[in-house]
Order: C-alpha cells, then sequence, then structure tokens
C-alpha cells in the first residue's frame, strides 16, 4: 500500500487521465466521523477516480485505502462498496493494467471487500445499497460480469425493464 504522503499520488492519472492527487481525498476521508461527511468525500472521489468507464493508476492505489479506510472508521455505505466494485469492473476493461508493486495490497483489499459488505448485512437495505452489497460480494468472488450486472440494476425502473425481458 503505498503510503499517502508519498509524492508519487501527484504523478498518478484519474478516470480523466489526468493526474489527480487522491491522497487528498484519502487523507480527508481517514478524518471523516459522519456518514455525511463520508458522502462528500466519496462525490470527489466518484467523480475523479472513475469517468465514463475510464479509471487510472490513481483509481487503483486509492483502492487498498479505501478498504482501510472504511474498516477502521466503520463508516460503511454503498459509496465505498459501489466505487470499488466499478474500480475492479472497470479494471478488466481497456484501462491501464495494474502495477505489479501494488499488486498484492490491491488484490487482497480487494477480498476484503466482501468484509465489508457483510458488515451492512443487518441494516435496512435500499435498492442502492442491495445493489452495492451483492455487487462487492461478486467482485470479491472474481464474479467481474455478473458484479457489473448487479451493480446496473440499481433502480427500480431498470429492474422492471429487467424482469419484463425475462
Amino acid at each position: 500500500m503505498l503510503d499517502l504522503n508519498s509524492p508519487l499520488w501527484k504523478e498518478f492519472e484519474g478516470g480523466y487521465r489526468v493526474h489527480y492527487d487522491a491522497s487528498i481525498a484519502l487523507k480527508k476521508l481517514e478524518k471523516a466521523d459522519s456518514i455525511q461527511a463520508v458522502g462528500d468525500i466519496y462525490k470527489e472521489l466518484w467523480d475523479e477516480l472513475h469517468h465514463q468507464g475510464d479509471v487510472g493508476l490513481a483509481s487503483y492505489y486509492a483502492i487498498p485505502h479505501l478498504i482501510r479506510i472504511a474498516k477502521e472508521n466503520k463508516l460503511i455505505d454503498f459509496n465505498v462498496l459501489s466505487l470499488v466494485s466499478v474500480i475492479e469492473i472497470q479494471r478488466h476493461k481497456d484501462n491501464p493494467a495494474l502495477p505489479k508493486d501494488l499488486a498484492p495490497s490491491y488484490k487482497q483489499s480487494i477480498v476484503e471487500l466482501a468484509e465489508l459488505a457483510a458488515l451492512v448485512m443487518k441494516e435496512d437495505w435500499k435498492l442502492d445499497l442491495a445493489s452495492s452489497v451483492l455487487s462487492a460480494i461478486a467482485v470479491s468472488k472474481g464474479h467481474i460480469k455478473l458484479a457489473n450486472a448487479i451493480l446496473n440494476l440499481d433502480s427500480e425502473d431498470v429492474l422492471d425493464e429487467f424482469l419484463d425481458m425475462y
């Protein structure tokens, strides 16, 4: 896991394929103490780490920290589950390769994604949380296509359309 104080963060590209220093938002996320504060920070992370199917090295290097911070702070909502799932899904498409030095901590974080999902199992689920939890579990087990399908079933209209086809 790359230290959040490393100058390398300034060199990584995010979803827009421009430099994005994710360490700044991740440091704020470490200090966040409410779901509202977490949500505000995730808005930036969603905007910068993923854009129309594109992800970059900043996206990959952020994953171990996103998982670590969510576990330590026990502030888990659909944002961490969905964002990590989306980045992992998009990694398997036309995006940069996972750097070898990051691979062990990244892959361990993807496995730990299911543990985060399990922490919200007893909560009441709105549809966005339900699709996030189920997608996160699928991603953590290596079922990338299934995770993508589940993640896209996040609205009643899409579910109705899907069920009308079957």
